[in-house]
């Protein structure tokens, strides 16, 4: 499977921007430079697996979905009431997020789909 780097930081972006989260959160929650982030929204630099799997559970969306062309939405929508966003809130978030998306597969392996 070849991955679009374009694609993939255009559906993290999109993501991102719809979560109201600047570049600054996503690498304090991935533990890099802002710089990164804004390659890997760019496509000029391609992003590991790890780092995908975790953004992926950060916004609630199986990597297959950013990893594609279509149209990135996020399955599960959340709202703060803070000032401020703290990398230790976006790990929690992460953390209920993969709980869902582990429901959302189990619900499609069941017969469902995974937007039951």
């Amino acid at each position: 499977m070849i991955l679009d780097m374009k694609t993939i930081g255009a559906n993290i972006k999109e993501l991102r921007d719809n979560a109201g989260l600047g570049q600054k959160h996503i690498a304090g929650y991935l533990g890099v430079d802002q710089s990164l982030i804004s390659k890997f929204e760019s496509g000029e630099r391609a992003i590991s697996s790890d780092m995908l799997d975790k953004i992926a559970a950060l916004f609630c969306c199986p990597v297959s979905v950013i990893a594609s062309p279509d149209k990135c939405r996020s399955s599960v929508s959340f709202a703060f009431r803070t000032t401020g966003i703290e990398c230790e809130d976006l790990e929690a978030l992460a953390v209920i997020n993969r709980i869902a998306l582990n429901q959302m597969l189990m619900d499609k392996i069941a017969g469902g789909t995974m937007n039951d």
